[in-house]
């Protein structure tokens, strides 16, 4: 037990030193940071020193070690019992090491995963956005960010909001009817359509329909008009809607003096158009459906979950309205003015110049409130600067007063791709951002991308304060490469040079696994070298198992055993020809995989469907093929496009298919396919589209050449075909309602008998 305590005291003297050399040779980039504790806890709290045994697997208490002899001697008789004992106690013992050599190395490395610092007020941040936008200020502003973008079911899992009012209190989700294709059972995610048994509403375009679905055929009960928006997700609760969407607006609540200028300012702010997330609130309660309010904040709408009627938006955002100065000729000594002037610009600026504005609007888009998104005591920076973007959670309770609740929001001065929740926290990452004002191309010494993974707190109702962050290597494909499970956070990752986007021959891929806990996240355990040369293309969490499918010319399905986080190990390996993009667990044994079938040479050729059988973790097999030559479906990029409804194994996919230059006479088609899972074997039941038969037209043309002399030489006519299709019958989600099912399009709702695959009716959307 002493030399135990004595490890301990020495793990965490290592984390001391390595916090102090970390803050000691802070790089001069990263100048100005905070003077607050490099705490994720409430005003006050530090967290505790993390030693050797808060990382990886628990080991044994002093408590239980001392129970466990007293057994072993109680009972001189059971021998068998005592080696098991010692046997566990052993592999307890190695895994404790193992963890530790991890921390000692993190610890050696100054690499810490929780060191993101809380700025104490407005001038605090001022002062690090003044230090460090300065440095990475160019002839043209900040520009643009740099980053690579990256969006799981556990056993078939489906969102369940527990809030249906009156009348919809008998309908059972996953019974009566489906839900959207989400990645974790309780946590609702937008999507184009939303039902709950008795209506269905549809997101098209800059519109929302509220359909009936109580009678005989579909009714149509309202159009609601959005205004200037675009991709347009929804969340349903109760008899509010929210729509979530992007739209291109200016927003400029900046506070005015007296006579309402801004002569007060340094910089006076400039209208600024620039990316605008917005969400609407629809009331259904009434005879007819109308918008209540709107709520607009700055930034690009990168995703929003749903918990118990709780909502987290997850915005991103860049300064605006700060008048940049730009070269006035070619040349460098222009663009060295220009970023100088740009230099004294950023010294100018205010807080409000940096952090994100919202507006609240009533129904006639008159304004109610607005102002900055954050408080700058709810603002944190990672240690090195992570450019001047800002990663804000908005937690809004949807399920009290909608958007008229108070809003609750974290921000980080980093930006956001891919957000991820489980039913304790929410993860949002995003490549480390790298500043190519200083190295326009990019770092010469090997260094690979990497992606930081910040973590907030989910359980309270009105707030989501910030946890802990952890830094990754490699990128991250989307929310489906994360998953949090039994007390730590899985994540899968491809190699790659920060400036690349594609594989490269020494690429890799890894998972990593991270310890979670209330002060953040603590790295476990890893396996890497899946796919060299390759990229992953889908990842499913099962549990303790992990499926990996990485691609260049072929495709490994790799079956990755995490039941031990601190030693990651693959089970097996299975290579066909394509890939997977999207996996979705048909039962505990089989896994549907949604992708391209490709040649040799890793050419694709259309969309492929395959069941695997997993039963057998060593020894992964295809049992079932399904192909559509010249097919492309929305599910390899959009997962909730995909259902799968589990009483009768029916699997849906959009899809739209374009025949091969040697089948001209073949017309394209756009809709979605049915088919059957039963029996271990991929069957097409059915396809259907709201498109008409497109029309074939040609153009003929000829070349003329006319000589210097005025005479003409006449080429031959040459033909040009091309399909006139119709692609906003595109069929964009699919869902189940007693007995029925509904596609829906930009144009139009239709419903289908289940047991005959019969069109019902087909509702026109009106224009």
């Amino acid at each position: 037990m002493i030399s135990r305590l004595l490890v301990v005291l020495l793990a965490a003297g290592l984390f001391a030193a390595a916090c102090t050399s970390d803050s000691a040779d802070a790089p001069a980039g990263d100048s100005a940071a905070p003077a607050t504790s490099p705490s994720a806890a409430t005003d006050g709290e530090q967290p505790d020193t993390p030693t050797s045994e808060d990382v990886g697997a628990e080991p044994l208490s002093d408590d239980d070690e001392d129970t466990a002899a007293a057994d072993a001697d109680a009972d001189d008789d059971s021998s068998s019992e005592a080696s098991e004992q010692e046997r566990q106690r052993v592999e307890e013992e190695r895994r404790r090491r193992e963890a530790e050599e991890r921390q000692r190395r993190r610890e050696a490395d100054g690499a810490q995963t929780a060191a993101l610092e809380r700025f104490s007020d407005c001038g605090a941040v001022l002062d690090y956005v003044h230090a460090n936008a300065a440095e990475a200020v160019g002839p043209w502003g900040l520009g643009g960010g740099f980053g690579i973008e990256g969006d799981v079911i556990e056993e078939g899992a489906i969102a369940v909001d527990d809030a249906a009012s009156g009348d919809f209190a008998s309908l059972q989700a996953g019974v009566d009817y489906s839900t959207s294709n989400v990645q974790e059972a309780g946590i609702d995610e937008p999507d184009v359509l939303k039902t709950d048994g008795e209506r269905i509403i549809v997101a098209s375009e800059n519109r929302v329909h509220v359909v009936d679905v109580t009678g005989a055929e579909p009714e149509l009960v309202a159009s609601l008009t959005l205004g200037d928006h675009w991709g347009s997700r929804l969340l349903l609760h109760g008899d509010r809607v929210f729509v979530f969407s992007s739209r291109w607006d200016v927003i400029v609540p900046f506070e005015r003096d007296a006579d309402g200028a801004f002569e007060a300012l340094p910089v006076v702010p400039e209208p600024d158009w620039g990316p605008t997330t917005e969400v609407v609130e629809i009331d259904l309660a009434g005879s007819t459906p109308s918008i209540v309010r709107r709520l607009s904040i700055e930034g690009n709408y990168v995703s929003a979950r749903m918990t118990a009627g709780v909502v987290r938006i997850v915005t991103s955002s860049r300064p605006r309205a700060i008048p940049w100065a730009v070269p006035e000729a070619a040349g460098r000594t222009a663009e060295e003015q220009a970023a100088e002037t740009n230099r004294e610009v950023v010294a100018r600026t205010t807080v409000d110049h940096w952090l994100p504005r919202y507006k609240l609007s009533d129904s006639a888009s008159t304004t109610l409130v607005f102002g900055r998104l954050v408080d700058c005591d709810r603002v944190w920076a990672p240690a090195h600067y992570s450019g001047p973007g800002t990663l804000s959670v908005t937690t809004i309770d949807i399920a009290a007063d909608g958007l008229a609740a108070s809003l609750d929001t974290t921000s980080i001065m980093s930006d956001g791709s891919t957000v991820y929740a489980s039913p304790q926290n929410l993860y949002v990452t995003t490549t480390r951002w790298f500043n190519w004002h200083t190295q326009p191309e990019g770092p010469d010494d090997g260094t690979l991308a990497e992606s930081e993974i910040h973590m907030f707190d989910t359980g309270d109702a009105h707030s989501s304060p910030y946890v802990g962050s952890a830094t990754v290597t490699g990128t991250v494909l989307n929310q489906y490469s994360m998953s949090e499970y039994d007390g730590h956070l899985r994540i899968a990752t491809t190699t790659v040079p920060p400036w690349r986007f594609e594989g490269e021959p020494d690429s890799e891929s890894l998972v990593t696994v991270f310890a979670v806990d209330a002060d953040g996240l603590w790295e476990v355990g890893q396996i890497g070298g899946l796919g060299v040369g390759e990229r992953i293309f889908a990842v499913r969490y099962l549990g303790n198992i992990a499926a990996v499918v990485t691609f260049r010319q072929t495709d490994p399905l790799y079956i990755i055993d995490l039941s031990e986080p601190a030693s990651p190990t693959v089970r097996g390996e299975l290579k066909i020809h394509g890939y997977s993009a999207y996996l979705h667990p048909v039962d505990d044994d089989r896994l549907l995989g949604v992708g391209q079938d490709a040649d040799e040479e890793g050419r694709t050729l259309g969309t492929q469907v395959s069941l695997f059988d997993i039963s057998d973790l060593d020894r992964p097999e295809r049992i079932a093929q399904w192909t559509a030559p010249g097919g492309r479906s929305q599910v390899e990029f959009d997962a909730l496009a995909f259902l799968y409804w589990p009483p009768t194994g029916l699997a849906v996919l959009p899809m739209n298919q374009y025949p091969s230059d040697e089948n001209e006479a073949d017309s394209p088609f756009l809709g979605a396919v049915a088919l059957t899972t039963v029996h271990d074997e991929l069957h097409e039941l059915a396809r259907f589209t709201h498109a008409d038969r497109p029309l074939r037209k040609c153009r003929e043309s000829r070349e003329i050449t006319v000589r210097p002399d005025g005479t003409e030489e006449v080429g031959p006519f040459e033909r040009y075909c091309w399909w006139d299709t119709d692609y906003q019958a595109s069929v964009l989600a699919s869902a189940v309602v007693d007995g029925r099912l509904y596609l829906a399009s930009n144009e139009a709702l239709e419903s289908i008998e289940l047991g005959s695959t019969e069109r019902v009716s087909l509702l026109q959307w009106a224009d």
